[in-house]
């Protein structure tokens, strides 16, 4: 009898062990969580309430002085009381400052809406809002430039085939050569950076198809890029040779000038030669 009991607190004490240790573990855990959070200072926290007070005002400087407080922050802590503000309806030119100072934040926190802004009435502010897609790359930032393709502004429509171009959207290609074949002259440029290195011919069969002034900087991209072969480069040059206009010419001159050593001993020699070659 005494030993069974015996053997009853012994399971007891093994229990009760490890459930003190599971929650010694688990309070641990809990304490390391905690300490890995950042924790705002009191200035931080004085700043930003400051900020909102300010923003809270009828005061055209107030609201303007909060909004470039919270910049000055530089800390994405300042994104959320600064998208509350632009959601709580600012005039043209403070809405402009807002996104500028969430773009120089550089958070991607910011991201639904900066994309939301994309669709707004004024195009100046869907302007900067694209401006700032490309500049904080969020996620939903391709979708949102590939739509803004087709806005009713150019300046938006050329703003978002640039921005395309530096995320390197490389699933907007196609996209992209439809806005060229609508004259949007930026889609050249980006589609020089995005498209396959294997993929020059179908540039070139763009040649005399299009304004020149308009595959120029496509072809442009693609001369500098380090993953495009050098072979494939000299076809470009030799095709661009070929075609012999003055303007083809002068382009190619500028891109010696502009592109420095990134082109190459060989096509840099292969750029002179064709320019020798094409008449004024």
């Amino acid at each position: 009898m005494r030993s069974r009991n015996l053997k009853r607190l012994w399971v007891a004490a093994g229990s009760l062990a490890l459930v003190l240790t599971l929650a010694v573990g688990a309070a641990s855990a809990a304490g390391k969580k905690k300490k890995g959070k950042p924790k705002l200072s009191p200035q931080t926290i004085a700043a930003i309430t400051n900020a909102k007070h300010l923003m809270s005002q009828g005061s055209h400087g107030d609201v303007e002085a909060g909004i470039q407080s919270l910049g000055l922050l530089g800390t994405k802590h300042a994104v959320e009381p600064l998208v509350e503000r632009i959601r709580a309806g600012l005039p043209p030119d403070l809405l402009e400052t807002a996104i500028v100072t969430l773009m120089a934040l550089g958070q991607k926190s910011s991201g639904p809406a900066l994309i939301e802004l994309t669709t707004h009435r004024r195009e100046t502010v869907r302007l900067r809002a694209v401006e700032a897609l490309a500049a904080v790359n969020p996620p939903g930032a391709e979708g949102a430039l590939t739509a803004a393709l087709s806005d009713s502004d150019p300046k938006v429509r050329s703003a978002a085939a640039t921005a395309l171009g530096e995320i390197r959207a490389r699933k907007s290609v196609e996209t992209l050569f439809l806005a060229l074949d609508r004259g949007n002259m930026e889609a050249s440029g980006a589609i020089g950076k995005l498209l396959r290195p294997g993929e020059a011919e179908r540039l070139l069969g763009y040649l005399g198809k299009i304004p020149f002034r308009s595959l120029g900087p496509a072809l442009g991209e693609m001369l500098q890029r380090s993953d495009v072969k050098e072979g494939t480069k000299l076809k470009i040059v030799a095709r661009l040779e070929e075609v012999g206009t003055p303007e083809v010419k002068g382009y190619l001159g500028d891109l010696v000038s502009n592109a420095g050593e990134s082109l190459g001993p060989k096509v840099s020699k292969a750029v002179l030669r064709a320019m020798q070659e094409i008449a004024d």
